[in-house]
């Protein structure tokens, strides 16, 4: 009977100490797993911080250019349609391109652009008078004719191409408010791009 309680007695002390074991091993795998997902969600979070910013600082970008820099260096002029006188062809927001031109090569149904009372107008030509060296012009939403002629000393060029919506984006920046919330856009794409940036290289510890 001793002999049978010391060798349960024994048996018990075997079996305690394995629990005693695997009790502080599955805490680790426990933490570890913990670890895992904590830093899987840090990647995440860093790889949409670091989209968002180089979706809006590419956007940027992108209207800059197509504003300013490529009309340039294609020898185009570029502006924006302020007003509904030309839809549906140039709808509001438009951004049209002008090639220059010689007034007298203007054909009727081409569309002049040109200077009148310290304003850019852009509207169809009507007939090219050529002796007067003037234009009649309207636009296309217009049922008449525009009271005064486009002289030829005015006349910027011909409009060849446009790009709906990018004009609001050279309106905004002729304007105090519209600077402001370009900058706040490029401030929150650098922001996301270093916070996404950030975030990356902690995960990576």
């Amino acid at each position: 009977i001793d002999l049978v309680i010391v060798m349960t007695d024994a048996a018990a002390n075997i079996s305690a100490g394995s629990f005693g074991a695997s009790a502080p091993a599955e805490a680790s795998d426990a933490f570890a797993y913990d670890v895992k997902k904590r830093l899987a969600r840090l990647r995440i979070v860093s790889r949409l911080c670091s989209v968002i910013g180089a979706v809006l600082l590419a956007a940027v970008a992108l209207l800059a250019i197509s504003a300013t820099v490529a009309p340039r260096f294609m020898g185009l002029q570029s502006y924006a349609i302020v007003s509904g006188s030309m839809e549906p062809s140039f709808p509001v927001g438009s951004l049209v391109y002008a090639e220059p031109i010689e007034p007298e090569a203007l054909a009727v149904g081409d569309v002049a652009v040109f200077w009148r009372n310290d304003e850019v107008v852009i509207h169809r030509v009507e007939e090219n008078l050529y002796e007067d060296r003037e234009l009649i012009t309207r636009g296309d939403a217009n049922e008449g004719i525009d009271a005064h002629p486009a002289l030829y000393d005015n006349v910027v060029g011909r409009a060849v191409n446009q790009i709906p919506g990018i004009g609001y984006f050279v309106m905004a920046l002729a304007s105090l408010p519209g600077k402001l919330v370009l900058g706040w856009v490029v401030l929150m794409g650098a922001a996301f791009s270093i916070i996404g940036t950030a975030i990356a290289s902690l995960a990576r510890q």
